[in-house]
C-alpha cells in the first residue's frame, strides 16, 4: 500500500506521520534496538498519502538555504553559559522568544531522566533545554502543540536535529511567519533504549538512583572536545571524560546511530532552520583573541527570519563575524553523514541480554586518559599552534 510504511529504515522518527492521519491509523511502535518506527493498520488505510506528504524523508528540499552569515557567539551570562554546551546561542534564542511572550520547544529530560520535546512559556524552566542530550528525543505530539500556538498568534521557537525541523515544516506545511527554527549540528542519535539501559547500569555503580545528567560538564574543565560526563545521585556527584564511558565512547565511535543517521540528508550547509548552532572548534586558530575556556559557538544565519532573530538576541552576547569555512572545522556533519561502522551490525543484538553495558569495551585509549589529565589551558594552546 501507499504510506508512510514503504520508509522502513529511512525513517528519522520525527513522528510528523503519526500526527498528520487522518483516519488515526498510524501509530509509532519501538523496535528491538529502541528506536521509534511508524506501524500503519492496513484496514484503516484510505491510501490518501497524506503521511507520505507531511514525511521529512520523502520531502528532503523544503526550506533548505544556505548560510549567508556566520558568527563566532559568547553569552555575555556567566550562569547561562556555563549551563550551555559551548556558548548559549541556542539558549539566547529560548530566552530571547520567551521574554517576547512567545513558546520555546526543545529537548529536555524528565524526572526518570528520559529525553523528549517539551514546551516552555515560562523563563524559569528555560534550564531545562541547556546543553547537549546525546539520544535521540522523542517529539511526542510537540508538532501538534506547535500548530496550536501559532494559530493562537504566539512566536514559537522550535531547536531539534535537522530532522526534526524538516519533519515539523511537513507537518505544518509550510513556514508560518511566528515560526522561528534552530536546527543543531547533529552527528547522529543512540536510541532512548541504549541511554535507559546505560542509567540502570550507572544506578546499579552507584547504589543509588541517578538524578542528574550533563554530557557537557563545565566545572572541572571548561569548554573543549574533551566532553566531561557529570552525573549526581542524592549523595555523590561523578565526572568522567566522555569518550572513556561506556555509553560516550559508542556516542563518539557512532556505531549506535539510528540507521537513517548513515544516509541523512540534512547534513551539508543547505540548512532547514534559520539559524544553525553548534560548537565553534576552530575558535583558538581563526579568531584567537575570541576563544574562552566558558565556550563559544558558531551561528549560522541561514534566512531573512534567522537574520530577525539573530539581531533580536545578539544584545545578549559577544559576538564576531566569521566565514563559512572556520566555522565548517571539525564539524564533518555540515558535509556528510557520518560513517557507518561495521560494528554497527551487531552493536544492539544483545541489548536485550543481561549485562549489556557491563560487557561494552572502552578499551585503553592513551590519547584520551592523557587529555583527561592535561590541564585544559595546556590543551587549548597546544591547539591554537
Amino acid at each position: 500500500m501507499e504510506n508512510v510504511a514503504r520508509i522502513k529504515e529511512k525513517c528519522v522518527g520525527c513522528k510528523s506521520c503519526a500526527q498528520s492521519c487522518p483516519k488515526h491509523c498510524i501509530s509509532m511502535v519501538e523496535s528491538n534496538e529502541g528506536f521509534w518506527y511508524p506501524s500503519v493498520d492496513e484496514k484503516s488505510c484510505i491510501e490518501c498519502k497524506v503521511c507520505l506528504k507531511k514525511c521529512p524523508v520523502e520531502n528532503t528540499g523544503f526550506h533548505r538555504n544556505e548560510p549567508h552569515k556566520v558568527w563566532a557567539w559568547r553569552n555575555k551570562n556567566d550562569v547561562d553559559i556555563m549551563c550551555s554546551a559551548s556558548g548559549g546561542a541556542a539558549d539566547s534564542a529560548a530566552k530571547t522568544i520567551l521574554q517576547m511572550g512567545g513558546v520555546v520547544y526543545g529537548a529536555a529530560y524528565d524526572e526518570q531522566l528520559a529525553v523528549s520535546h517539551i514546551e516552555v512559556t515560562d523563563e524559569a524552566e528555560r534550564e531545562k533545554l541547556q546543553s547537549s542530550k546525546y539520544v535521540q528525543s522523542d517529539p511526542k505530539d510537540s508538532y501538534t502543540k506547535v500548530k496550536q500556538r501559532l494559530s493562537e498568534g504566539k512566536r514559537v521557537l522550535f531547536t531539534g536535529t535537522p530532522c526534526q525541523i524538516a519533519g515539523l515544516y511537513a507537518f505544518l506545511g509550510g513556514n508560518p511567519e511566528n515560526l522561528y527554527t534552530v536546527d543543531l549540528i547533529c552527528h547522529g542519535v543512540p536510541s532512548p533504549k541504549f541511554f535507559k539501559k546505560y542509567l540502570e547500569y550507572q544506578n546499579k555503580q552507584t547504589a543509588g538512583r541517578v538524578i542528574y545528567f550533563n554530557f557537557r560538564s563545565k566545572d572541572k574543565r571548561g569548554w573543549g572536545t574533551q566532553y566531561l560526563l557529570k552525573t549526581k545521585t542524592k549523595t555523590k556527584t561523578k565526572t568522567k571524560t566522555l569518550s572513556l564511558d561506556r555509553y560516550g565512547k559508542h556516542f563518539i565511535d557512532g556505531d549506535c546511530y539510528r540507521e537513517s543517521c548513515y544516509q541523512c540528508a540534512y547534513v551539508n550547509t543547505s540548512r532547514v532552520g534559520d539559524l544553525t548552532v553548534g560548537d565553534f572548534w576552530g575558535i583558538a586558530k581563526s579568531h584567537p583573541s575570541f576563544n574562552s575556556p566558558k565556550g563559544v559557538s558558531s551561528v549560522f544565519v541561514n534566512t531573512e527570519k534567522g537574520q530577525k532573530l539573530f539581531e533580536m538576541m545578539r544584545v545578549l552576547a559577544e559576538v564576531e563575524e566569521a566565514t563559512l569555512e572556520e566555522g565548517m572545522v571539525k564539524q564533518h556533519n555540515l558535509v556528510q553523514p557520518s560513517n557507518r561502522p561495521v560494528t554497527r551490525d551487531t552493536f544492539y543484538k544483545s541489548i536485550d541480554e543481561p549485562g549489556f553495558i557491563e560487557n561494552i569495551k572502552v578499551g585503553f585509549q592513551p590519547k584520551a586518559r592523557l587529555k583527561s589529565v592535561l590541564p585544559n589551558k595546556l590543551i587549548q594552546k597546544i591547539k591554537s599552534l
